[in-house]
């Protein structure tokens, strides 16, 4: 399921659904908040920037919405069961070259 949602193949209330009550997440307007209560598989699922690459052109294309991009990648940002390849500066200039990261409120993980 963590795999799909990075594919952006299931939606964030989909993710939350299939982990419930081992996944809590709060996504407000001026603070984004995740506490997950499972073990992450080792190795973690691979973040790569054809990854981001991909949302973001699904997003031109209309085929997700602006809030559940801001969504998703607060979700890879924080979750632990993700691992990104590359440098985190790399992944963060794709982010900020389409102004996703800048939007983005402030994120906390417990």
């Amino acid at each position: 399921m963590l795999a799909q949602f990075a594919r952006l193949e299931i939606s964030l209330a989909e993710l939350i659904r299939a982990f419930e009550g081992m996944l809590s997440v709060e996504f407000g307007p001026t603070e984004r908040r995740l506490t997950s209560r499972f073990l992450c598989a080792e190795p973690g699922i691979r973040i790569e920037k054809e990854l981001i690459t991909n949302a973001l052109e699904k997003r031109k294309k209309g085929g997700v919405a602006e809030g559940e991009l801001f969504d998703w990648a607060a979700m890879l940002l924080l979750n632990d069961a993700y691992e990104w390849q590359g440098p985190d500066e790399e992944i963060a200039e794709v982010l900020n070259e389409h102004e996703l990261a800048a939007h983005m409120p402030r994120t906390k993980c417990s």
